[in-house]
């Protein structure tokens, strides 16, 4: 459960003044992107992971997520509760959300170094679960790809292609109800490794 949980992964040598300029500047376009990224309603596009999983991803505001993978794997949040459920185990883990702040907004914050170049952000830290994220945005700041890399250096690396943004997107997507004979795993993200 926990390595499919995972598969959702320029070094500038100048002075100390000039670094610190060109992280500040990183960290402001940074915002700008993910700024972007809330102002959106919904969005829905086709993934890629790792090169050969492939999948459909939709976003509705506020913190509703449904990925829905080629292989039958959900993904699945109504913004309290998150589901993982792979059908191949019949094992559903459900995830209480409260108190996590989620979203590409989230899953940047808290990174003491951000270097942009072009439209390709780095972001590094040696105290996230993620000690390096590349992140590719399209023209209009749309994510086109997203690397992580843990410390193990386990790499995990979703493009994203065809985004339709500000559609209809009903709320029963998001309240995913795993089959009746799934065994159900309680805050598996809780658990220690």
């Amino acid at each position: 459960m926990r390595n499919f949980l995972l598969k959702f992964q320029i070094v500038l040598l100048f002075s100390a003044p000039l670094v610190s300029l060109w992280a500040e500047d990183g960290r402001d376009r940074l915002n700008a992107v993910i700024g972007r990224m809330n102002s959106l309603e919904s969005f829905r596009a086709s993934v890629t992971l790792n090169g050969g999983l492939t999948g459909v991803v939709s976003y509705k505001s506020p913190n509703q997520l449904h990925v829905r993978f080629s292989d039958g794997r959900i993904i699945s949040s109504n913004g309290r509760i998150l589901w993982f459920y792979n059908p191949d185990s019949s094992i559903a883990g459900k995830q209480d959300l409260k108190g996590v702040s989620g979203g590409l907004g989230g899953l940047l914050s808290g990174y003491e170094n951000v270097t942009v170049s072009g439209r390709t952000f780095r972001l590094t830290s040696n105290t996230k679960r993620y000690n390096e994220i590349i992140l590719v945005v399209s023209d209009n700041d749309l994510p086109r790809v997203l690397k992580m890399k843990r410390s193990d250096d386990e790499i995990t690396e979703i493009a994203f292609s065809g985004i339709a943004t500000n559609i209809g997107l009903g709320t029963g997507l998001f309240n995913f109800q795993p089959p009746t004979s799934s065994q159900i795993v309680e805050n598996p993200l809780n658990q220690k490794e």
